[in-house]
């Protein structure tokens, strides 16, 4: 009794959003950005597989200190969601093989632009004074979902947030079949994945 899992060829969604800005200034405006990035390096015990380096959203630390022949789950980091994958290192001089995981991020970013105008008209001066006042508020929320099939259903594919497989949801097999489309701000070839008993 194996898991149950859709398989299909690659969804290829190519970004469909335009963005188009204008922005009239008339005071002066600061705005300031700090970054830190940190990066850790560790250099393999003797004889031991050195991890893969693979992305920031993938956490390797299972695969410190690995012997050859031998294996490790390579899992997303906090933040980002998505199925753990397996990685083999055969040898010294190939280390590490793999693919995956597919790492989904879980955090959204919502920004909203408020304006405000006050025009102040004075004609005994014949002065016309304007002001315009731009607030910008950024919020952050994390939303985590996990789908957890009917029993005996397949679990829908883990593809990326720019594809859309929600006619996957309680397909069973050995016929179960969906749909994959691109979502919303994407634009691409529907691709048919079958459920099969593995």
């Amino acid at each position: 009794d194996g898991e149950l899992t859709f398989v299909g060829p690659a969804v290829i969604c190519t970004s469909s959003t335009s963005t188009t800005s204008a922005t009239t200034i008339t005071s002066s405006t600061t705005s300031e950005t700090s970054t830190t990035t940190t990066t850790s390096t560790t250099t393999p015990l003797p004889g031991t597989c050195y991890p893969p380096v693979i992305g920031s959203d993938k956490d390797t630390s299972d695969c410190n200190y690995v012997f050859p022949p031998g294996t490790c789950l390579v899992r997303c980091t906090q933040g980002y969601t998505g199925d753990p994958a397996v990685y083999t290192c055969d040898n010294l001089v190939d280390n590490f093989y793999g693919t995956g995981p597919d790492c989904v991020s879980t955090t959204t970013t919502t920004t909203g632009t408020r304006t405000f105008t006050s025009v102040t008209t004075s004609t005994s001066t014949g002065t016309t004074v304007t002001t315009t006042a731009t607030t910008s508020t950024t919020s952050t929320s994390t939303t985590t979902s996990t789908t957890t099939p009917p029993p005996g259903a397949c679990y829908p594919p883990v593809l990326g947030q720019d594809k859309d497989v929600t006619d996957c949801a309680a397909k069973f097999p050995p016929h179960g079949s969906c749909t994959v489309t691109c979502t919303a701000s994407y634009s691409g070839n529907p691709v048919i994945y079958y459920c099969y008993d593995l």
